[in-house]
């Protein structure tokens, strides 16, 4: 009995003991857990606010610049840090997200807008208008057919003579052009010409011979202006000159003295004495322009400038009739590019 007793208390000394280191390592183990609850609290408080507040490289243009550049300053997304691992440094890359940064905005409004073409009216060409009183004679009948240049027919030229250097062609070429000459008229009387603009005399020279000097076309065509036989008599008596054709500076003076001819006569007879050939102020035309190359080539009786009456508006305009439009646009073509200069 004493000893069933004696059991009994040992039995409930001992489950309070146990009782008792039971509820010691309860306490021990929460207290454990907050104290590492605060210690990790505060890096990820910091490990999530890059991704709450995001940095102003973040918003930045998607331009290969701004992504390739990699400075010490470059900050990283977690993700990015999360992919590289602990202990590693993230390298820069272009956005990391092909397509997924937007531009700002802002950018939107730079792209320039895109402006409707706006339609120019189209200018009749001016009127025909005679130049009253004294004018150029009217040409010499017309050649059964122009004149075509060696560069441009099918028959194999003759070189006669050596060709001159083609510095020595362009230098006689601008002189040429600018001398102002006398024109003797109809009446007796004379009119003094303005020079010719530099590059249409050059251009005429490089579309009829290339410039060489010596070449003979096999229609006739002489040097460097390609000037015909009957031109050489015709241009002499109207200048009073006694220009040789197969001269450097004789050829291009007649060819010259042609153009300055050509420029009167159709300003005369539908310019009203007037001899600009820079495109006209209201329609941005050229047609006395157009008008003298057309007939250096094809003679001046070949070629006409005519009042005729639009049928749409009734209006009368001028209208030119010009039979070798591919030469006409050649010469002006070449005036604007000038090949002369990067010949060798």
């Amino acid at each position: 009995m004493k000893l069933s007793t004696t059991r009994r208390t040992l039995i409930l000394v001992s489950a309070t003991a146990v009782s008792t280191a039971v509820l010691a390592g309860c306490g021990t183990k929460h207290t454990d857990d907050h104290q590492n609850a605060a210690a990790t609290g505060t890096p990820a408080a910091a490990t999530a606010s890059p991704s709450d507040t995001p940095s102003p490289s973040a918003s930045a243009a998607p331009t290969p610049t701004d992504s390739a550049s990699a400075g010490p300053s470059a900050s990283r997304s977690p993700s990015a840090a999360a992919s590289t691992g602990a202990g590693k440094t993230a390298k820069a890359a272009p956005s990391t997200q092909p397509g997924t940064a937007k531009p700002a905005p802002g950018n939107a409004a730079a792209a320039p807008a895109t402006q409707p073409p706006v339609e120019k009216p189209v200018v009749a060409a001016p009127v025909p208008t005679a130049k009253p009183g004294a004018v150029a004679l009217p040409p010499p009948p017309a050649p059964p057919a122009p004149h075509v240049p060696p560069l441009q027919s099918g028959c194999q030229p003759s070189k006669p003579q050596p060709d001159e250097l083609k510095e020595a062609v362009g230098a006689a070429l601008t002189a040429a052009a600018g001398q102002s000459r006398v024109l003797t008229l109809s009446s007796g009387g004379t009119d003094k010409l303005p020079p010719l603009p530099v590059n249409l005399v050059k251009a005429i020279a490089w579309q009829e011979s290339g410039w060489q000097s010596g070449i003979l076309a096999c229609d006739g065509g002489i040097g460097t202006m390609q000037v015909m036989p009957n031109t050489v008599n015709w241009m002499n008596g109207k200048f009073g000159t006694t220009s040789d054709p197969k001269t450097l500076a004789g050829n291009v003076q007649l060819g010259t003295q042609l153009l300055n001819w050509l420029v009167a006569y159709y300003g005369d007879s539908s310019f009203g004495g007037k001899y600009d050939l820079s495109p006209d102020p209201v329609t941005g035309k050229t047609p006395l322009l157009d008008l003298v190359i057309s007939a250096y080539n094809a003679g001046a009786g070949n070629v006409h400038y005519n009042a005729v009456t639009d049928p749409t508006t009734g209006e009368v305009v001028g209208s030119l009739d010009i039979p070798n439009p591919k030469y006409v646009s050649n010469v002006k073509a070449l005036m604007s590019s000038q090949p002369w200069n990067k010949a060798g």
